[in-house]
């Protein structure tokens, strides 16, 4: 054989490998243009569905053996994500499916978190769901995933702006807006009102707020008089709550960005001999506040559905997993629990 004909089978032979190696899909050492394509493919880019519509029209998922779903969650110490979670792993057992949780220690821990998330990754998980502490904070870890063919979903918060990835979850701004509008219906003559703010670092926090400021707009004779970040902590959310109270005595109601910083505020306005003359409406619905509901020392709350957003986002992931299409928004809505119907949510988290 000469040198060129040497040359020329060996350049056929490189061809012939390069060609195999394309068309292999990913595995956990490599990635695959061709797997980020099929599932980005199965993932209806803008279309947004409610969760009751989807399940109606893909029934409940079957499973293949050997499926196994992992949650990165955010801090348990925050009962919220624990009904998330919940609801995670319950579906998970009903449907027979191996499920592991990942949970951060505070709600600032994004590193830690990430951390976890690419360690679910590189264990085997068939899909991966998150709640991210903030918008963008597992974004590399959701393209691995949808290189490995594998779907990323998250729950609630914290909706993406990559390509394939599924959000289970409410419209922040539209709770904020919600609670805007409850508090003008219940105030038709107007006053100062004030609003207490989550992380600025969290999507939740800025679309919630985002939102209150929208529909305070629609509402002119409501003046927003303060307005500041306890970063989801309840005691420093009743120290700015007093504070607010103080500089302003004549404020009629406070809205709070979640229902843990709500309770601060309402120890803030019992401590000033408000209750029952200030406002306090809040966000997610988790016990302690529907107690206080209940006793008229609250006001109300737009309360989430994590019970049902960790539930659904299992067999969300199931249904991509068995080729079906999603839409890249699957609406888990919200709704206001005020004295008038919170008897009918008085335990748990729907």
């Amino acid at each position: 054989m000469t040198r060129r004909t040497s040359w020329l089978a060996a350049l056929a032979g490189a061809s012939v490998a390069a060609l195999a190696l394309s068309s292999c899909s990913a595995t956990p050492e490599g990635s695959s243009s061709g797997a980020t394509a099929n599932l980005a493919s199965q993932v209806q880019a803008d279309q947004k569905t409610d969760v009751a519509t989807l399940q109606k029209n893909l029934g409940t998922p079957t499973p293949k053996s050997g499926v196994k779903l992992c949650y990165v969650t955010r801090t348990l110490a925050n009962e919220f994500w624990g009904f998330e979670r919940d609801g995670f792993e319950s579906e998970a057992k009903k449907l027979g499916v191996q499920y592991q949780t990942y949970a951060v220690n505070d709600e600032s821990s994004i590193t830690e978190q990430l951390d976890k998330a690419q360690s679910a990754l590189n264990q085997g998980c068939s899909a991966i769901l998150a709640s991210p502490i903030s918008a963008t904070a597992l974004d590399t870890v959701f393209k691995a995933a949808l290189a490995k063919g594998v779907p990323p979903i998250v729950l609630n918060d914290a909706k993406g702006t990559v390509p394939g990835v599924v959000y289970v979850g409410p419209d922040a701004e539209t709770i904020g807006q919600s609670a805007a509008d409850y508090i003008a219906k219940q105030l038709p003559n107007g006053g100062k009102v004030a609003q207490i703010e989550g992380d600025p670092g969290s999507s939740n926090a800025l679309n919630r707020g985002k939102g209150f400021k929208e529909g305070l707009a629609k509402h002119p004779n409501l003046n927003l008089v303060a307005s500041q970040t306890a970063k989801w902590d309840t005691n420093q959310a009743q120290t700015i709550a007093n504070a607010m109270l103080t500089a302003n005595p004549d404020i009629k109601a406070f809205y709070s960005q979640n229902d843990g910083m709500g309770l601060g505020v309402q120890a803030a306005i019992d401590a000033k001999g408000l209750t029952g003359k200030v406002m306090l409406v809040g966000t997610d619905g988790i016990p302690q506040a529907k107690k206080q509901i209940a006793a008229g020392t609250y006001t109300a709350t737009v309360s989430e559905r994590p019970t049902t957003e960790g539930a659904t986002g299992v067999d969300t992931a199931l249904w991509l997993l068995a080729g079906k299409q999603v839409p890249a928004w699957v609406d888990v809505p919200a709704f206001v629990v005020d004295k008038q119907n919170v008897s009918q949510y008085m335990t748990g988290m729907p």
